[in-house]
């Protein structure tokens, strides 16, 4: 047996944490001497101690984790909440890297002073050439990468290769919101294709043309969409410099997928119709 301090050592817990889980009874001393009243700790009750401590780690409160400890969860179901837990804080991870890259580009942007590369923009004409594609409202990044999986997925099984060419995404929505995007994603093909498909979402992809462009400005980000900040300001900044004017909705075309290398690696080309204002 061990006295508070002693077992603090061996279970790296401070003696006053324990003395504060006796005090609300979580966890109690193995033995209390009615005279000193001193507490003693068995190193038998570590088990339960790391189910305390890990549970209190996975964000529980302490009377979820009360309950939990007095039903005896197994070491299985343990493992099931921790993997479930990893998996939100790498997804809070990952929605805080983009916003320090989104600050980033912003900070960029700041600095330049509205200044931009001329190759930076490029002038194109864009051929009409046949789109699978699925519109949906898009609620975030998550519900966004769900699709394209989908939509990978499932076009890899029903359709031949030779038939599917870049995949791509036209942009609907009719003003910028973090928590409502109105998109278009499929894949362009290389010829026509009288099929439709449906997604284990339930969307349904068809085919139709994207028209041609007869003048596009465009610009080529890499990483995820929050790198395209600089992008769409170059096409503004680009536009108005010259004196053309925006015709349509902007798409983006991905030269390098997501999916296919981690999203850092994307490489996208933001395309945004445009004819010369009138003088």
């Amino acid at each position: 047996m061990y006295r508070i301090g002693e077992f603090s050592k061996i279970a790296q817990v401070a003696a006053s944490l324990l003395r504060y889980y006796d005090d609300i009874g979580l966890f109690q001393p193995a033995h209390i001497d009615e005279e000193s009243g001193y507490r003693f700790y068995s190193s038998t009750q570590l088990p339960k101690l790391n189910r305390i401590i890990a549970l209190k780690d996975l964000g529980l409160s302490l009377e979820q984790i009360k309950r939990l400890v007095e039903n005896d969860i197994s070491a299985d179901e343990m493992r099931g909440m921790l993997a479930l837990r990893k998996a939100q804080i790498e997804q809070n991870l990952e929605a805080e890297h983009q916003r320090l890259n989104a600050v980033e580009n912003r900070l960029v942007q700041i600095e330049r002073c509205g200044v931009i590369e001329e190759d930076e923009v490029v002038l194109k004409r864009i051929p009409a050439q046949p789109f699978l594609s699925t519109r949906h409202i898009c609620e975030s990044l998550d519900d966004t990468f769900r699709l394209i999986q989908e939509i990978r997925e499932t076009t890899s099984k029903e359709l031949p290769q030779n038939v599917i060419d870049r995949f791509a995404a036209v942009v609907h929505s009719e003003q910028f919101d973090e928590q409502r995007w109105d998109l278009e994603f499929g894949f362009l093909l290389t010829k026509p294709f009288n099929k439709s498909l449906t997604l284990p979402s339930n969307n349904t992809m068809q085919v139709r043309e994207l028209p041609a462009i007869d003048t596009a400005l465009t610009s080529v980000r890499t990483g995820g969409p929050e790198n395209g900040i600089s992008c769409y300001a170059a096409i503004g900044a680009y536009a108005e410099k010259h004196g053309y004017v925006l015709t349509d909705v902007g798409r983006e075309v991905f030269l390098v997928p997501p999916g296919e290398v981690d999203f850092a690696d994307m490489v996208v080309e933001i395309q945004y119709p445009v004819r010369q204002a009138p003088t």
